[in-house]
């Protein structure tokens, strides 16, 4: 499927997510500096959650930290499937690796064709690239994710703390 910035001849739009901590993601950062800005109109400011809603919603490419309600709002809203980059401890970009366990756990519920969008590997210029690049696929997750009795309760929660931010 082609996507309606190809034909209109606009470059597409990414979605760029690192999260609102005080420490920094470089390594996500570095990869975007890199990057043809000619083919891709990256979004990558700080947004309110309705902002950040809407913005999820008309992405054509979405990459984002793995913090756990920000996973929640792109299961949730995005069209096509997202990347998820866990923070990692060792470059402090968090205090500990809690989004990479999430992130884990969240993949292992996944099938196998799914899981590469859980990125656990500490070099990410290639994946991102390779994101970039593919094909646009439908955001499947919301079947695999948060849909049992317990998993509800989870996301009941989630979503109440996002509104509350």
């Amino acid at each position: 499927m082609v996507s309606k910035s190809k034909i209109l001849g606009k470059p597409s739009l990414i979605l760029v997510s690192i999260g609102s901590t005080k420490f920094s993601f470089l390594r996500l950062l570095s990869a975007f500096n890199r990057i043809d800005k000619r083919k891709y109109k990256i979004i990558n400011k700080f947004l309110s959650t309705d902002q950040f809603i809407k913005s999820i919603k008309k992405a054509d490419k979405i990459i984002v930290h793995g913090g756990p309600a920000t996973i929640y709002l792109v299961v949730r809203y995005a069209k096509n499937m997202p990347l998820i980059i866990p923070r990692l401890a060792i470059y402090k970009e968090h205090v500990d690796d809690h989004q990479l366990f999430f992130c884990k756990y969240l993949a292992s519920k996944l099938p196998d064709r799914l899981q590469k969008y859980f990125v656990t590997d500490e070099k990410i210029d290639k994946i991102i690239y390779r994101y970039l690049e593919e094909q646009k696929i439908n955001n499947d997750l919301n079947e695999f994710l948060f849909k049992d009795k317990k998993k509800y309760k989870l996301i009941n929660n989630l979503k109440n703390y996002v509104n509350s931010i």
